[in-house]
């Protein structure tokens, strides 16, 4: 079978050398291609990507055509998605790093299975102080697929490094791009209503780089939190006051632990402000909810049916508030 990579960029060249030189020793002896798409870089990602044909079999896609809006990371998986050639997806990204085996334990494992994910290390990129410990944290082997976020409850993966068949993309279609940084908790829902299972494959291993600034994690968190409002939307919203509640003791929590927790000095302020970041986001997005739910706007039925959402996916937005 043909594999297809796909591997979304936008400015990534600080650690893109990183990336593209564990794909070069991977040890799958099949055929497989390399998707690289393109954003919008302005920084050398693509003449970097480029210099690697001799040992990659990689091609440039474009997902930014250069005027008009620069679509979401959804939108550059969409594009590679629609690009990729072979009869298994697979997907990295720019800031990380895959073991050497981790294609050929993907690829095993989509032999049986639609939907694959990996294991998560954040050991080997990250400071000891940022990290949780050995196989642990979001997706890490000791703790498998997490379950925490609603309004599902469903199993997701972090989709920085999945794997699926054609099969399982035909029948769950592109990413919806208005879902923004939630996208990947959405699509993990999608196929699991669409009647098939996420495999957890813990052979396979990807080095995940968290942020390591107070401000990017703080950025970051905030906007994962602001984006899951858009789960509850499509999916079924909870009372607005329930989620107003819920929020601003996320937020109280986070805050006390960032003060607190930095004062102990154990972690620094950067691994606390994650916490905080993604609270602020949640309480930010809640005139998003609650002008969703005066509107009485319902649950997309079709995709709680395990059908693909109707109409098109891209560059669609609910406005944040």
């Amino acid at each position: 079978m043909l594999v297809s990579v796909v591997l979304p960029c936008y400015n990534g060249a600080a650690t893109l050398a990183v990336m593209l030189d564990s794909l070069v020793r991977q040890t799958y002896e099949g055929e497989w291609e390399l998707v690289f798409v393109n954003n919008g870089s302005t920084d050398n990602s693509v003449e970097m990507a480029m210099s690697y044909a001799d040992r990659l079999p990689v091609r440039v896609v474009q997902a930014y055509i250069g005027h008009g809006p620069q679509g979401t990371v959804g939108h550059s998986y969409t594009v590679g998605f629609r690009a990729a050639k072979g009869d298994v997806i697979l997907v990295c990204e720019s800031d990380d790093e895959c073991d050497p085996d981790w294609m050929r334990h993907m690829v095993k494992a989509l032999e049986t299975c639609d939907f694959a994910v990996p294991a998560l290390d954040y050991e080997r990129l990250n400071p000891p102080s940022m990290t949780w410990g050995k196989d642990r944290g979001l997706q890490g082997r000791a703790e498998g697929l997490p379950t925490v976020v609603g309004p599902l409850h469903l199993p997701f993966a972090a989709c920085n490094a999945i794997g699926m068949t054609r099969n399982c993309y035909k029948r769950v279609g592109d990413p919806t791009d208005w879902i923004g940084t939630a996208w990947d908790v959405d699509y993990c829902w999608r196929v699991q209503l669409a009647g098939m299972k996420l495999t957890y494959v813990p052979e396979a291993l990807v080095h995940y780089r968290l942020r390591d600034t107070a401000d990017g994690r703080f950025k970051q968190a905030r906007t994962w939190g602001r984006g899951h409002v858009k789960l509850h939307i499509r999916y079924g919203m909870k009372p607005w006051w329930r989620y107003l509640a819920f929020s601003l003791y996320r937020l109280a929590r986070a805050g006390f632990l960032l003060v607190f927790g930095t004062l102990a000095g154990k972690r620094p302020y950067a691994y606390w402000v994650f916490d905080w970041g993604f609270a602020r986001g949640q309480l930010e997005a809640f005139p998003t909810l609650l002008k969703a739910q005066l509107k009485r706007v319902p649950p997309e039925k079709n995709i709680l049916a395990g059908q693909q959402p109707e109409g098109p996916q891209t560059y669609i937005a609910i406005p944040d508030a």
